[in-house]
């Protein structure tokens, strides 16, 4: 009877109520919690997806099917490594099989020495023997450490010399320095090669480039390269206007003529640029240009017609057109004297205009018959200094160069990521504005609160 009169009490059975329902809730709470652990969803609401992995990225990570393990060398008491930190965590969360730590090289100097570090900031990336090291790294970095890490082996990228060819060695801005540097960076062994004193094109050759040659290369040059490409060898032309006629007449073999002109852009100026560098913003639909949305620049270019009247096994495809402002200057007279250039039906050619095409041409011995045969891969670009010292990472040239160099290679996986516009939105607020801002949340909000409380319990006196 006693229990029974307890549990009457409308005070206990509103308590009784008030604990199955916080049971219940914890319950609800604790379930919610163990199903996040393993079935969990990441949102980044940002504009530029600051906090997201481009889809590049991600495709390789999905790619990723053995141990990879990465070691960053930060001091703690500088609190650099947190951008790093998230990176490196949405990487884990891609993928599994993806592990880092932070080391302090100062509190264990034993693995720091054990691996080399001397500078704060290095993340040593390692799997099974293959190892890559980046300094305070960016996505694209970190991302072309996992493949070098993941992959066997480097492929030689071998530069065309003795022609006047530009310079992998100079940091002048003709010079093709960075062009090299950045290949290095996705694992290419870069070399130079001078035909004359060659035999042959080397084995180990994944790509020849022929970039900017100033003279006539020989016949027994030729020769080796046309022997290349009836190997299935992969070649990048960056021929400049008004150069080199004789592999003018050698590329017309594969379909591909250089016309003798300069393309003049007067769309460049409405952006403050020169009107002999023309802009392009469309690409065709291609491996190289899949998801490429990035504006190119090409200056001094000379535009490249595709010959219809195709030879059987030669495919060519236009990769980059100017826009249909654009023209092929041919009066050279006038551009060097007067600094002028006009339109002139009849001699001039009127955009849209392929300043870079694709070749593919099927070799061996079955190269007629459907299916048949290797294929030999081209890409033909009628300018060098997009990729030169002074435009290479002018807007997307870099992008473009690498993913060209990528395809040829048939290393699709390396990529080029561009950095994430870091936006800065700042909130600019008035005086009265800053006023409701406090008020609101510090008093206002608080204060009605108190004042229905005092309410609820005034209400409850008053019917007691």
């Amino acid at each position: 009877m006693k229990i029974r009169g307890i549990f009457s009490n409308r005070s206990a059975r509103y308590g009784t109520h008030m604990l199955i329902t916080i049971l219940i809730v914890l319950g609800i709470l604790v379930l919610i919690g163990a199903i996040s652990v393993r079935h969990h969803f990441r949102f980044d609401l940002t504009k530029t997806k600051r906090h997201s992995l481009s889809d590049e990225t991600i495709k390789v990570l999905n790619s990723v099917n053995k141990e990879v393990n990465a070691i960053a060398f930060y001091q703690e008491s500088s609190g650099s490594e947190g951008e790093l930190k998230d990176f490196l965590k949405l990487y884990r969360y891609k993928n599994p099989k993806f592990n880092y730590r932070f080391i302090d090289p100062d509190r264990n100097p034993t693995l720091a020495k054990k691996y080399g570090i001397t500078d704060y900031g290095t993340t040593v990336f390692e799997s099974g023997k293959n190892e890559a090291r980046v300094s305070w790294g960016r996505e694209e970095q970190i991302t072309n450490a996992i493949l070098k890490v993941i992959r066997e082996g480097k492929k030689a990228v071998y530069f065309l010399k003795g022609h006047g060819e530009n310079d992998i060695a100079t940091f002048a801005k003709d010079g093709y320095s960075q062009a090299k540097k950045a290949l290095e960076g996705q694992n290419y062994e870069v070399k130079e090669l001078v035909l004359l004193r060659a035999d042959s094109i080397p084995e180990d050759a994944s790509i020849l480039i022929v970039s900017g040659p100033k003279k006539e290369l020989m016949e027994s040059e030729m020769k080796l390269i046309k022997g290349y490409i009836e190997k299935g060898g992969s070649l990048l032309f960056l021929i400049d206007p008004l150069t080199v006629p004789g592999l003018t007449s050698f590329l017309e073999e594969y379909n591909l003529k250089l016309r003798d002109d300069i393309v003049v852009d007067t769309m460049s100026q409405l952006f403050g640029g020169d009107y002999l560098i023309p802009i392009v913003g469309q690409y065709e639909p291609h491996s190289i240009t899949r998801n490429f949305n990035v504006t190119t620049f090409f200056p001094f270019t000379r535009s490249i017609e595709i010959i219809k009247k195709a030879k059987a096994g030669i495919t060519v495809e236009p990769l980059a057109n100017t826009n249909k402002e654009s023209w092929g200057e041919t009066d050279r007279k006038m551009l060097e004297k007067e600094g002028k250039a006009k339109f002139d039906s009849g001699k001039d050619t009127r955009g849209p205009l392929t300043i870079a095409a694709v070749v593919t041409v099927q070799t061996g011995e079955k190269k007629n018959e459907k299916g048949g045969g290797k294929n030999s891969k081209m890409v033909v670009f009628g300018d060098s200094d997009f990729a030169n010292n002074s435009y290479l990472n002018v807007l997307g040239n870099k992008d473009l160069f690498l993913n060209t160099l990528n395809w040829l290679a048939e290393e699709e996986g390396l990529i080029s990521i561009r950095p994430k516009d870091t936006d800065y939105n700042p909130v600019i607020l008035s005086k009265a504005m800053g006023k409701v801002i406090f008020f609101v949340p510090v008093l206002i909000i608080p204060g009605m609160i108190l004042l229905a409380g005092i309410v609820v319990l005034s209400v409850k006196r008053w019917k007691k």
